[in-house]
C-alpha cells in the first residue's frame, strides 16, 4: 500500500447545508493552494461520500493495483467499480463544490450535512447518520487512542 503522505490534510468536523443546486461550501481551512478539482465517490456501503484530490485518488488506485493480498481478478473488479463510481467535481471561487444529484440521493444528503476530515480526503455525511456512526465508533477510537498512548 502506498504510504506517501497526501499534500493536503483535511482535519476537523464541520456542518454545512447543501443548497438547492446541490452545492456544498468546502471549509476555508480545507481550501489549499486554490485546489478546486476533486474526485467524488460513494463509500463502498453507500453511507457517505468520499471527496479527494485527483492525486489522492491516483494514489489509492495505485495502492490497489500493487497490493499483494488482492488477487488479479479482485483487483480488476475493484478498479472497474472504483473508476466507474468516481465522478469529477470542481469548486468555484467561493469554495462551493457541486455534488452529483444521484450520489446525494443514494447516500441521503439533503439540507444540513457533516463534513468530516480524513487525512488526504474528507467525507460528507447525512447528519443523522453521522451522529449515529460517531456514537457507535467512539469506543473503538478510545481503545486505539489508549493502545497508541494518545
Amino acid at each position: 500500500m502506498d504510504t506517501t503522505p497526501s499534500s493536503q490534510l483535511f482535519a476537523g468536523e464541520f456542518r454545512h447545508s447543501i443548497d438547492e443546486k446541490n452545492r456544498i461550501t468546502i471549509p476555508s481551512r480545507w481550501r489549499h493552494d486554490g485546489a478546486g478539482e476533486f474526485i467524488i465517490l460513494p463509500e463502498a456501503t453507500h453511507q457517505f461520500l468520499v471527496v479527494m484530490s485527483p492525486e489522492e485518488f491516483s494514489r489509492m488506485s495505485s495502492a490497489a493495483e500493487s497490493h499483494s493480498a488482492v488477487s488479479a481478478r479482485d483487483r480488476r473488479v475493484f478498479l472497474r467499480h472504483l473508476h466507474s463510481r468516481a465522478q469529477h467535481g470542481a469548486a468555484d471561487r467561493q469554495g462551493r463544490l457541486v455534488l452529483p444529484e444521484e450520489l446525494c440521493k443514494n447516500v441521503g444528503l439533503k439540507g444540513e450535512v457533516a463534513l468530516v476530515g480524513g487525512r488526504g480526503r474528507f467525507e460528507i455525511w447525512n447528519l443523522q447518520r453521522w451522529k449515529r456512526a460517531n456514537e457507535e465508533e467512539t469506543a473503538t477510537y478510545q481503545h486505539v487512542a489508549n493502545v497508541i498512548g494518545l
